[in-house]
């Protein structure tokens, strides 16, 4: 199966994010509320975003594995996030030109993922190519 995509850990809230995880997780975008995002809207929210980008599904499969297990590594500091701003959450980003796509979450990245207090959300984008099969 052919995708690729980004897993997102991220952050919103109306008040600026301060968030110290030691040096092990840095941001890899901010944005500030009303900042100009995309198209002259303003970011109705302060953003941070950690953001691991894959180009197939080894690469899926590794950087949720890295992602989970750092965020895991920090659970109190995640957890305790989660009382503290609006959301919190793992985005997961698949896309495909297919219209068909399959993929897995092995049981030890679930469990893990129980750890963690936060939203799991997947975003499933499909551009719905089919093989031509007559040829």
């Amino acid at each position: 199966m052919e995708f690729n995509g980004e897993i997102v850990f991220g952050i919103a809230d109306a008040n600026p994010i301060k968030v110290d995880f030691g040096g092990d997780i840095l941001p890899t975008k901010t944005i500030d509320k009303g900042s100009i995002v995309a198209l002259g809207r303003k970011a109705p929210k302060y953003r941070w975003t950690y953001i691991l980008k894959y180009n197939n599904e080894k690469e899926y499969l590794e950087c949720l594995e890295k992602m989970i297990s750092q965020l895991c590594e920090k659970s109190d500091c995640v957890n305790q996030l989660t009382k503290i701003y609006d959301e919190v959450y793992i985005n997961i980003y698949i896309r495909s030109d297919f219209t068909e796509i399959g993929f897995s979450l092995p049981n030890n990245i679930l469990k893990k993922m129980s750890l963690l207090e936060c939203t799991v959300n997947f975003a499933i984008l499909s551009f719905g190519m089919v093989p031509d099969e007559e040829s």
